[in-house]
C-alpha cells in the first residue's frame, strides 16, 4: 500500500532486491510532473513542491466502485466518476486523468525493470500479494495493472498466506494449534486465523479493513500538529507546508516507535519562530484510542466467523510496518496474554519473502525455464 517490496528465487536461496536506489522498499508514490512518470522516494522528497502532480494510496482506490471509496483529505488529486461509476484520478498539476490500474502499472513496470536488471533476463511471470479482504473486482483490477506492466502470467496470493509461508518455511509446524496473523500495513489491516490439525494448515477465517493502516496514525499526528500551528502560531497551512507537515509526522511516528519523545520544529513552517512542539509516546498512544477501537471491530468480525475464541489462540504472528509501534504489540499482548507473540526484525518484508517461496512451489510444477519475481 505505502511501499512495495520484491523478492526473487536464486540459486543460493531467496533474495530481497533493491528497487529504489539502494533501498529494498519502494514507496508507492507516483509523480507525473515530468514527461515520463517517476516513482519512489524521489517523489516523497519533492512532495511539498509537486504534490499536485503526485498520486499515492492507490491501493485504497483500485478495483472499487466510486461510491465505495473513502476520499482522504490528504490526497492532492481528485477522484472522479466515469460513466460506469468507476473511479478516475484527475491529477491537477499536469491536467491529466488516469485509471487506478494505470497508476499501479507504473509502479509494477518500475519494479519489473529493476528486477530484470538484477536478474539479467526478462521476467514475465509474477506473484503479487494482495490483502485478504480484496474482492473479485479488486483482484481483477490488479491483474489488469500487471498486464499493463508487461507481465504475461500473474498469480495473486493473499498477504497473510504469504507471511505464514515465510514464517514456517524453515520451522516445524506444531500439531493442533491455532494462530492469528495480524498484518498492519501502511493502508490496510488484515486478520487471518489459521488452524493446524493432523499436520494440515487451514485458513478458517479472515477479515480486514482496507481503510485502516499506518497512514491513519500519520494523519492523526498531522491533525494534532496542524491545529497547534494554526491556533497558537497563526501559521497558514498552504499546499507546501501541508505536505511538509505530513512527512514530518511520518518521521515523528517512527521516532516514537523507538524513543519516548519526539518533537516538531516550528521553524520548519515559520523561520522566525525558534520553538519545538514536543510529543511523548504516551500522548501519541492516548490519541490513538479511536484507531485501536477500530481494530476491536475487525477482531469481533473475524472471530464471529469461527467457533474459536481469543483464548484458543496459541500464537500471534505480527507482520507489516505498522507492527513496529509498541502500542500495537501491547494491544495484542493484552488481548492474547497466553499466546506466543512473534514479530520479525523486518515485518514489512515477510510477505514478499513468502511470495518468493510460493513461486518456487509454482515453478517446481512448471518448466524451470520460466522466470518469476514476487511483489508485495
Amino acid at each position: 500500500m505505502t511501499r512495495s517490496c520484491v523478492a526473487v528465487r536464486r540459486a543460493n536461496g531467496i533474495e530481497l532486491v533493491a528497487i529504489d536506489g539502494s533501498e529494498r522498499q519502494l514507496p508507492s508514490y507516483v509523480s507525473f510532473k515530468q514527461k515520463d512518470p517517476i516513482c519512489g522516494q524521489m517523489v516523497i522528497n519533492q512532495l511539498e513542491f509537486y504534490a499536485n502532480s503526485s498520486v499515492f494510496d492507490i491501493k485504497r482506490i483500485i478495483g472499487r466502485n466510486f461510491d465505495e471509496i473513502q476520499i482522504h483529505s490528504s490526497w492532492p488529486f481528485e477522484v472522479i466518476k466515469n460513466n460506469n461509476s468507476k473511479p478516475l484520478l484527475r491529477i491537477y498539476g499536469c491536467e491529466i486523468v488516469k485509471h487506478p490500474e494505470e497508476v499501479t502499472a507504473i509502479l509494477l513496470k518500475h519494479v519489473k525493470r529493476k528486477i530484470e536488471e538484477f536478474q539479467g533476463k526478462i521476467m514475465d511471470e509474477v506473484v503479487i500479494t494482495i490483502p485478504a479482504g480484496f474482492n473479485q473486482n479488486q483482484k481483477t483490477a490488479t491483474h489488469v495493472a500487471a498486464d499493463f506492466a508487461g507481465f504475461k502470467t500473474v498469480h495473486l496470493l493473499a498477504e497473510p498466506i504469504a507471511a505464514s509461508i515465510a514464517y514456517f518455511v524453515d520451522r516445524p509446524i506444531p500439531p493442533n494449534f491455532n494462530m492469528l496473523l495480524f498484518d498492519l500495513g501502511g493502508g490496510t489491516l488484515d486478520l487471518c486465523i489459521f488452524k493446524v490439525e493432523n499436520n494440515e494448515f487451514k485458513v478458517i477465517a479472515n477479515e480486514g479493513d482496507s481503510n485502516l493502516g499506518g497512514r491513519d496514525f500519520d494523519f492523526m499526528l498531522y491533525q494534532h500538529f496542524e491545529k497547534i500551528l494554526i491556533i497558537k502560531y497563526k501559521i497558514t497551512m498552504n499546499e507546501k507546508s501541508k505536505y511538509r507537515l505530513m512527512l514530518k509526522c511520518v518521521e515523528i511516528k517512527h521516532t516514537l516507535s523507538i524513543e519516548d519523545e519526539a518533537s516538531l520544529e516550528v521553524s520548519d513552517f515559520n523561520p522566525d519562530i525558534d520553538e519545538f512542539l514536543p510529543i511523548t509516546r504516551q500522548e501519541f498512544e492516548k490519541m490513538s484510542a479511536n484507531l485501536l477501537n477500530r481494530f476491536q471491530v475487525v477482531f469481533k468480525q473475524v472471530f464471529s466467523k469461527t467457533d474459536i475464541f481469543s483464548s484458543d489462540i496459541n500464537k500471534v504472528l505480527l507482520i507489516g510496518g505498522g507492527c513496529r509501534m509498541p502500542m500495537i504489540r501491547l494491544f495484542l499482548l493484552k488481548r492474547f496474554p497466553k499466546a506466543d507473540h512473534t514479530c520479525g526484525e523486518n515485518p514489512d518484508e515477510m510477505v514478499a519473502i513468502g511470495a518468493a517461496y510460493y513461486s518456487s512451489f509454482l515453478m517446481s510444477k512448471n518448466d524451470s525455464s520460466n522466470s518469476n519475481c514476487n511483489i508485495m
